[in-house]
C-alpha cells in the first residue's frame, strides 16, 4: 500500500523549511519575479542563473518533478523578441537546471502510473506528420516538419515526465499545487501586459483596433487562451483554502487580464469563464465560505457596472471596432473555413498539411505554416480523415477522464470550466496548434485531473478494504 508521505524518498538531510519552500506560493512566485524581471530587461540570464540554481536544488532535495513545474510552463515567458540570437549566450545561465536533471534521473526512481494521454497524443504526432503527403511540396513541408514535431512530441515529453517523475510530497495535493502555479502564471501574464502598456503607451483609442499586444513570445490570443484555461484556478483554491478572499482576488484579476489583452475571442470566452466559474463557487461554497467568495465578486462587478454607466458612450463605441461591426463580416474568417473544407476535398486522406500554400492567409516572409484560424477546420484541412480520427480518440480519452469522477473531483470541476472556454475559443483561434507553452500546459492540466481521479479511486479502494485506513 502506498503511503501518503514520501519522506523515505527525500534525502533525509534536507531541511524541512527547503521542502515546504518549494511547494509553497513564495517558490512560484520568486520563478514569475524572476521571469518578469528577465522578460522587462530582456536579458534572460537575469532569470535563467538564479531560477536554474532554484531548479537544481529542488531537482536534487526531493524526489519529485512537480516543483520544476513553474519553470517549465513561465519560461517562454521570458523572451521579450521573437529573434532569438542574442539570447544564445544567456543560455548558459541554464547548466544547473541541466546538471540538477541529469542528477534527478539518475538518482531517483520513476514512478510507473497509468498515462492515458500518450497514445492519443502519438496519433496525433502521426497524423501531423502524414499531413499533406503527396500533396503539399517538399520545400513546405520540411518548413513545417519542426513544427509538426513539437505540437507532437512537446506536450507528449513533458506529460511522460510529469507522470514518471511526479511524487507525493506530504505538503501540498497535485491539484492544489498546480493551481497555484497556474493563479501565479496569470498574475504574471497580466504583468507584462500591463508593462507593455506602460512601455508602449498606445492611444486609448487604438486598444484592441490598431494596437495588438505583442509580449514577443506570444501576442494577445496567445496571453487570453492561456488565461482561460488559468483563471478557474484561483476559484479552485478559493473553494479548497483558507485563504478564500485572496484567491477569489487573484481569480478576479486573472479574468480581468483576459479583458485587457482585447482578444475579441478572450473578453467573450473569459465572460463566459467568469461566470460559469462565479456561479459554480459560490453554489459550491456554504455559509462564511460562501461569503468570503460572493462579496468580492459583487464589489468586483460593481466596479465594472459603474465604470461603464460612467464612460458608457466611449465603452460602446469601442465594442463596436472590436467586433468589425461597419464590415461585411465580422473577422473574414468564413472565407477560411471554406477552403479548408476544399482543402479537405482535394485531399480526404491526410489533408493538404500545415505547409499548405492557401489564398486568404498571409503568411509572413519565409514562414510556412497555413492558419485556417479554427481548431476544427484546421483538423479537417491539414490532416483530413486521419487527423479526424487522431482528434477525436485525443478528445474522447481527455474528456473521459476529465468527467471520469467529476462528481467528487473538485479540482477537475474548476478544470472544466477551463477546458470548455480553452476549446470554444479554439473554435475560432488556433490555440490547439500552439505546441508551446499553450498545448504543453493543457496536457499538463489533463494528467493533474487524471492523478488527482487516480488518488480518488485509490482512496476508495483503500477505504473499502480497510475501513480505518485515511489519507489526511
Amino acid at each position: 500500500m502506498e503511503t501518503t508521505l514520501t519522506e523515505r524518498s527525500i534525502p533525509v538531510k534536507t531541511p524541512i523549511p527547503i521542502k515546504r519552500f518549494f511547494y509553497s506560493d513564495l517558490y512560484i512566485i520568486t520563478i514569475g519575479l524572476l521571469v518578469f524581471a528577465a522578460w522587462y530587461t530582456k536579458m534572460p540570464i537575469v532569470a535563467f542563473l538564479p531560477g536554474s540554481i532554484l531548479a537544481m536544488v529542488a531537482l536534487i532535495t526531493l524526489d519529485d518533478f512537480m516543483p520544476m513545474l513553474p519553470i517549465v510552463l513561465y519560461i517562454p515567458a521570458i523572451f521579450a523578441t521573437k529573434d532569438p540570437g542574442p539570447y544564445w549566450l544567456q543560455l548558459l545561465g541554464a547548466i544547473p537546471l541541466v546538471a540538477g536533471l541529469v542528477f534527478h534521473f539518475v538518482y531517483y526512481r520513476p514512478r510507473i502510473r497509468k498515462m492515458r494521454m500518450a497514445v492519443p497524443q502519438i496519433l496525433i504526432t502521426l497524423a501531423m506528420l502524414l499531413g499533406g503527403l503527396g500533396v503539399v511540396a517538399l520545400e513546405n513541408y520540411l518548413g513545417t516538419l519542426a513544427y509538426n514535431l513539437m505540437l507532437g512530441i512537446l506536450p507528449l515529453v513533458f506529460y511522460l515526465l510529469n507522470g514518471f517523475y511526479s511524487k507525493e510530497n506530504g505538503y501540498v495535493g497535485f491539484g492544489k499545487y498546480f493551481a497555484k502555479v497556474s493563479v501565479w502564471y496569470g498574475i504574471l501574464l497580466g504583468a507584462e501586459v500591463i508593462a507593455t502598456y506602460f512601455i508602449k503607451k498606445p492611444p486609448l483609442s487604438n486598444l484592441g483596433s490598431g494596437f495588438a499586444i505583442d509580449l514577443g513570445w506570444g501576442i494577445d490570443n496567445n496571453v487570453a487562451t492561456l488565461l482561460l484555461l488559468a483563471s478557474p484556478m484561483a476559484f479552485y483554491l478559493a473553494s479548497t483554502e483558507k485563504q478564500k478572499v485572496f484567491y477569489t482576488v487573484l481569480g478576479i484579476m486573472n479574468f480581468a487580464f483576459t479583458v485587457i489583452t482585447f482578444s475579441r475571442g478572450g473578453i467573450l470566452f473569459g465572460t463566459l469563464g467568469a461566470a460559469l466559474t462565479f456561479v459554480f463557487a459560490v453554489k459550491t461554497n456554504h455559509g462564511s465560505a460562501r461569503l468570503k467568495i460572493l462579496i468580492p465578486c459583487i464589489v468586483a462587478l460593481a466596479a465594472v457596472v459603474a465604470a461603464y454607466l460612467a464612460f458608457m458612450d466611449d465603452i460602446n463605441a469601442h465594442i463596436l471596432k472590436l467586433v468589425n461591426i461597419d464590415d461585411k463580416g465580422v473577422s473574414g474568417r468564413d472565407k477560411l473555413y471554406a477552403e479548408a473544407v476544399d482543402a479537405f476535398r482535394s485531399s480526404p486522406v491526410f489533408g493538404v498539411g500545415l505547409g499548405f500554400d492557401g489564398v486568404y492567409y498571409q503568411q509572413p516572409e519565409g514562414m510556412y505554416f497555413y492558419w485556417f484560424h479554427s481548431t476544427l477546420f484546421q483538423i479537417i484541412g491539414c490532416t483530413g480523415i486521419v487527423g479526424i480520427a487522431a482528434f477525436g480518440i485525443f478528445y474522447l480519452v481527455r474528456y473521459g477522464i476529465v468527467l471520469r469522477r467529476i462528481e467528487v473531483n473538485r479540482f477537475a470541476q474548476f478544470a472544466l470550466i477551463g477546458f470548455i472556454c480553452f476549446e470554444a475559443y479554439s473554435l475560432m483561434d488556433t490555440g490547439t496548434f500552439i505546441p508551446y507553452p499553450i498545448m504543453v500546459y493543457a496536457m499538463l492540466m489533463n494528467q493533474i485531473v487524471e492523478m488527482t481521479n487516480d488518488k480518488i479511486g485509490a482512496y476508495a479502494a483503500a477505504k473499502r478494504q480497510l475501513p480505518e485506513y485515511s489519507l489526511i
